[in-house]
């Protein structure tokens, strides 16, 4: 882990951070559009960097989040998916993963927490995240990959 690398982590994650917390009232819930999940889109570019900032972006976004303290276990899933995203060479593919793993893991905590049911919760979920991490983050993708970033 070179400092170019360690700057890398620390932008995406204070970045992610930020967008969570300015936006959280869209951030959370069962009913969610987390644009910071547009980043997630940087990953197949920036490789691990960029898949270990938005890590230590969820569980420092997710301080806040009215689940309490288990929400901070989120960094767990998203961490495995965006190493499914990273071992893909389909960008769309894992982006799609991301928010099916995702939208099932809040939809659990969801359901844990408030008990909202899990099968009313999980389609909301997944076009929330979905908006958010395959028609943002592809988005990102797409631009990024074209500017050569």
């Amino acid at each position: 882990m070179n400092v170019k690398n360690l700057v890398k982590i620390a932008i995406t994650a204070s970045i992610y951070t930020a967008l969570v917390w300015s936006l959280a009232p869209i951030s959370f819930g069962q009913i969610q559009i987390r644009v910071a999940n547009a980043l997630i889109g940087l990953v197949p570019i920036m490789g691990m960097p960029a898949a270990l900032g938005i890590t230590l972006g969820v569980l420092l976004g997710n301080i806040m989040s009215p689940l309490g303290p288990i929400d901070l276990l989120s960094a767990i899933p998203t961490f495995i998916s965006l190493m499914i995203l990273l071992k893909l060479k389909r960008v769309l593919l894992g982006l799609i993963i991301y928010s099916i793993i995702l939208s099932a893991w809040v939809g659990l905590l969801l359901n844990y927490a408030f008990g909202v049911p899990f099968i009313i919760a999980f389609p909301y979920l997944l076009i929330g995240i979905g908006i958010a991490t395959i028609g943002l983050g592809y988005l990102l993708y797409s631009v990024a990959k074209r500017l050569k970033l």
